[in-house]
């Protein structure tokens, strides 16, 4: 199976907003440009969170609109700036899913809302790990991918741990017991990539702007808008990347 992963697009109603230096609504059609150039075609296409900057009224209607014509299975999950209900008015009769279940072959993908409406911070609900735990056991003997927007564990940034998933090492812990394959989140608007317990976990940086690495305070980086690629392989590893789309960073845009 063949996936694309695009996290914190901070779209706005206004197209043509610059938002910290830089065009959200430019920066993710190139980066979704550049993935149907290299990376084509895709089984299926993730949206993790934070797809809005806390403007809704146009942003999730243009985007279901636009996502007519790609041709792909979508799936998207609300992040900390997004608005669920929003999302999931714009998306009725669409192309994109609000959540569920994808599986292809021999793999599953679950994605989770990890979403606490009017906090930063992530949270897997009793109800949501009520539910993945009942997906894990319909789609026993699967490879599985799990994807939500926060990160389960630290990423080395020490503002940015404090923003992470609510009791991470539970969640990790349930993911090890059932022998998940990989996680995959958003959030951290920078690359991860880790093995921890058997569980390979990646974040994917932002097709926007990204956040410095191994920062205490908030910072941002000079990287540009990014996405991840991803294979997966009928015995249960995995092959990926993350796609940086060099030249098209804050250095190409005027406010």
């Amino acid at each position: 199976m063949r996936l694309l992963h695009f996290t914190d697009l901070h779209l706005h109603d206004d197209p043509s907003t610059v938002w910290r230096g830089v065009r959200p609504q430019q920066t993710f059609e190139i980066s979704l440009y550049h993935a149907r150039s290299r990376h084509w075609p895709a089984d299926l296409l993730l949206l993790t969170g934070d797809i809005a900057n806390e403007e809704f009224d146009d942003t999730y209607s243009r985007l279901a609109a636009a996502a007519a014509g790609w041709q792909v299975d979508i799936i998207a999950v609300p992040g900390n700036h997004d608005n669920r209900a929003a999302m999931e008015s714009a998306f009725i009769g669409s192309s994109i899913r609000l959540g569920g279940v994808y599986t292809s072959g021999k793999w599953t993908v679950i994605t989770l809302d990890s979403q606490v409406p009017g906090a930063v911070h992530g949270c897997i609900t009793a109800g949501q790990r009520d539910w993945l735990l009942a997906q894990l056991a319909e789609h026993a003997g699967q490879h599985v991918l799990v994807t939500l927007h926060h990160p389960p564990l630290t990423v080395g940034s020490r503002w940015l741990d404090d923003l992470r998933l609510e009791d991470d090492e539970s969640f990790r812990a349930l993911l090890g017991e059932h022998g998940v394959n990989a996680c995959l989140f958003g959030h951290a608007h920078q690359a991860y990539d880790h093995l921890l317990d058997g569980v390979h976990y990646l974040g994917t940086p932002a097709t926007c702007v990204q956040f410095r690495p191994n920062s205490d305070e908030f910072a941002e980086d000079t990287r540009p808008p990014a996405y991840r690629w991803l294979e997966l392989e009928d015995d249960g590893s995995l092959l990926t990347g993350v796609e940086w789309l060099h030249g098209h960073g804050k250095e190409k845009v005027e406010a």
